[in-house]
């Protein structure tokens, strides 16, 4: 669903006498854009083939996207299904996907899929867990069980402290987004709980007429909320696992949490 435009984005285009033309950001024009945006980012890779060395064959990588920890994990030998609600998304996963490997590539609701066989490893990253509201992340960790072969881990990123802290913040910056420069604008809405973020390129045009805005809307969500719920949800403790991202202090940016299905015996350590 595309999220709406920020009071930025808006004052912006009424400066200007434009109009917004507003796209979701997984799907379209804006796959592509989200690949440019996201692709080149190496954060979390290596903590999840760490873990991923560590158990069998079989992977489920949930909001995957354009395969940026699928491909890692193919090249690996992993056995890996790719999950999406995107098939834009999906589409250029299979475009990227290595000569002669294999990919089984699903589009579904990660919140309600049943693909009718288990997995060793199970992943959610880049921290795709803020697209869920409660009663959807309820539903995701009921999928997760059913998935999870006896003894598989369930591997989800979350943000950490200094980055929650930035997020919690309304603000615009400009960023390079291929050969293009972009208005990133983050607002956060009254209810603290979510944010809207906009993309729109720039220079706006000096003619009245539509600009295209990629939109999305993130749910704000602290480890030790999603820690709650795993328990909620009949998983272990997590393992937290500090994630050293774009040069911040490991941790601060992004952290894993590594669980199992709480049977009485689970250890993640």
């Amino acid at each position: 669903m595309t999220a709406p435009l920020t009071d930025s984005v808006r004052r912006r285009l009424a400066d200007a006498g434009c109009v917004a033309a507003p796209g979701d950001v997984y799907a379209g024009d804006g796959a592509r854009f989200y690949d440019d945006l996201v692709g080149p980012d190496r954060s979390e890779i290596r903590e999840v083939l760490d873990i991923a060395r560590r158990v069998g064959p079989d992977v489920l990588d949930l909001a995957a996207g354009s395969g940026r920890i699928t491909l890692p994990l193919v090249r690996t030998g992993k056995r890996v299904t790719a999950l999406d609600l995107s098939a834009d998304m999906l589409a250029r996963l299979r475009a990227a996907l290595p000569a002669g490997t294999t990919c089984d590539v699903v589009v579904a609701d990660m919140c309600d899929v049943d693909l009718g066989r288990d997995f060793d490893l199970i992943v959610l990253a880049a921290t795709s867990i803020t697209l869920l509201g409660p009663t959807d992340r309820r539903r995701l960790f009921a999928t997760v069980r059913r998935h999870l072969a006896p003894g598989g881990s369930f591997v989800l990123s979350v943000a950490g402290a200094g980055a929650l802290s930035a997020l919690r913040a309304s603000a615009d910056r400009e960023i390079p987004v291929g050969s293009t420069v972009y208005l990133q604008s983050q607002q956060v809405e009254s209810d603290g709980a979510r944010r809207v973020v906009n993309w729109m390129p720039l220079p706006l045009p000096p003619a009245p007429g539509p600009v295209p805005v990629l939109t999305t809307r993130l749910h704000l969500l602290e480890e030790s909320v999603v820690t709650d719920e795993l328990r909620d949800g009949g998983f272990a403790p997590p393992e937290v696992i500090p994630v050293l991202t774009n040069g911040i202090r490991s941790g601060e940016g992004m952290v894993l949490l590594h669980t199992r299905v709480d049977d009485g015996t689970a250890d993640v350590a």
